[in-house]
């Protein structure tokens, strides 16, 4: 696989929660490929029209619904849905865009307040993820 990474980036999730909803600089989409949408409703036992939306946006074909600007599935600040939750949840804050070449890039949001705390990430860590985005079929 060819990607390009950021290097020298330190992450360490800090339990905020901003990666579950809009924030003051911007809202947040929550998309989910076909793989997550099926495996919350396997999950939860809920109907997918009752947590997600219908979009055709690349390989994304729902986006989760929020309220008051947050996840369905967030609940006092933990996710319901941790061990199942989408793939987009589970790269934040870094994101993939993938070139005409077939090369994959990984961008990273600045509005984390883990980025620049923790370990540094390097080359087997956004190869995993990599390898986890596309199982997930994104």
């Amino acid at each position: 696989m060819v990607f390009k990474h950021p290097h020298g980036i330190r992450f360490e999730c800090q339990r905020c929660a901003r990666c579950c909803g809009d924030t003051e600089r911007r809202p947040r989409r929550i998309l989910l490929t076909e793989i997550d949408s099926k495996q919350i409703q396997k999950t939860t036992g809920l109907q997918l029209n009752v947590f997600a939306d219908p979009i055709e946006e690349g390989r994304f074909t729902f986006e989760m619904k929020k309220i008051n600007g947050k996840c369905i599935f967030l609940k006092d600040g933990n996710c319901q849905i941790y061990l199942d939750r989408p793939l987009i949840c589970r790269c934040f804050p870094f994101w993939i865009e993938q070139a005409n070449n077939g090369s994959f890039t990984f961008k990273v949001s600045d509005d984390c307040k883990g980025i620049g705390r923790g370990g540094e990430l390097g080359r087997s860590f956004f190869a995993e993820l990599l390898k986890k985005a596309i199982l997930r079929g994104a």
